[in-house]
C-alpha cells in the first residue's frame, strides 16, 4: 500500500512538473516569434536603406560636376569679357594723342633744364603740369606724363630754393659788412647754379665794394 501510495505520488509529481514546463514553453514561442519576425522586418528595411543611400550618393555625384562644370561656364564667362574689355581699353590709349601744347610745354621745359636755366626751367614744368591736370587725357596717360617731368622739375626747384637761399644769406652778410663770408655764399650759390643771374650781379657789385676799400 504504501509504495502504491509512492507510485501515485511520483506520478502526480512528474504530471505537475509535465504541466509547467507546457505553460512555460507555450509562453515563450510568442516572444521568440516576436523577435523572428523583428529580425525579418529589420532584414527588408536593410537592403532598402541601404538603396536609398546608394542612389543618394549618385545624386550628390552627380549634382557635383554639375556645379562645377556650372561655375567653371561662368569664371570662363567672366574672363572672356575682362579680357575683351582690356584690349579695347588698351587700344584706346595707344591711340590717344597727347595735344600739341602739353608737349611744347614740356619739350620747352627740358630744353631749359638741359641749358641749366633752372629758375626757368622751374617755371616751365609747372606749366607744363597744370595743362596736363587739366587736359581730357586718361587717368593713366596723365599720370604717366607727370611720373615723366616729375624727376627734372623737382631737381629743378631744389636747385632754385638753395641758390636762393645762399644769396639771400649773402645780402645780409653784405649789410654787415662781413664781405668774406657773403662772397663765400655768392660762390656757393653760384656752383649749383652757375647761371644764376641774380648772384652773379650780386658777386659783382661786392667786389666793387671790396675794390673801394
Amino acid at each position: 500500500m504504501k509504495s502504491k501510495a509512492l507510485i501515485i505520488s511520483a506520478a502526480m509529481l512528474v504530471l505537475i512538473l509535465l504541466m509547467s514546463f507546457t505553460v512555460s514553453c507555450r509562453k515563450e514561442e510568442p516572444a521568440a516569434g516576436e523577435e523572428s519576425r523583428e529580425a525579418a522586418d529589420a532584414a527588408e528595411e536593410s537592403p532598402q536603406d541601404e538603396e536609398e543611400d546608394a542612389a543618394s550618393i549618385e545624386d550628390d555625384e552627380a549634382a557635383g560636376p554639375a556645379e562645377e562644370d556650372s561655375q567653371e561656364e561662368e569664371e570662363a564667362q567672366t574672363g572672356d569679357a575682362s579680357a575683351e574689355e582690356e584690349p579695347e581699353q588698351e587700344e584706346a590709349e595707344a591711340e590717344e594723342e597727347i595735344p600739341e601744347d602739353i608737349t611744347a610745354k614740356i619739350d620747352e621745359a627740358d630744353s631749359l633744364f638741359a641749358e641749366g636755366l633752372y629758375a626757368e626751367a622751374s617755371q616751365a614744368y609747372r606749366n607744363a603740369e597744370i595743362a596736363i591736370e587739366g587736359s581730357e587725357l586718361y587717368d593713366e596717360t596723365r599720370a604717366g606724363l607727370l611720373a615723366q617731368i616729375g624727376p627734372c622739375q623737382s631737381q629743378a626747384k631744389n636747385i632754385v630754393d638753395t641758390a636762393r637761399m645762399h644769396h639771400s644769406n649773402a645780402m645780409t652778410l653784405i649789410y654787415e659788412k662781413r664781405y668774406e663770408e657773403a662772397e663765400a655764399e655768392l660762390n656757393a650759390a653760384l656752383d649749383i647754379y652757375p647761371k644764376y643771374q641774380t648772384a652773379i650781379d650780386a658777386l659783382e657789385s661786392l667786389e666793387d665794394i671790396k675794390g673801394l676799400q
